[in-house]
């Protein structure tokens, strides 16, 4: 990510944010790991792309369901 996606990805965590209610700290967790999650899912299907998600907590079938992939084809990009 260059600054420019980090500015953009902060203003949406900020906004989501703000219309969820709680501890403003959890608030912005959740955001930003949802910001985060829909950021790399608008990019292409890569190794780099399926590890990020996975470490933000989406599930295999979660990934699976969204590209319309097989798990084969994911074990196989993991496996790389």
């Amino acid at each position: 990510m260059v600054l420019k996606d980090t500015n953009n990805v902060m203003k949406k965590a900020v906004l989501l944010a703000k219309s969820l209610e709680g501890d403003w700290s959890a608030r912005m967790k959740i955001a930003l790991n949802n910001v985060y999650i829909d950021h790399y899912l608008s990019q292409p299907l890569t190794r780099e792309v399926i590890e990020k998600l996975l470490l933000k907590g989406m599930s295999f079938r979660r990934i699976k369901k969204h590209y319309n992939v097989g798990m084969q084809e994911i074990s196989s990009l993991l496996a790389k």
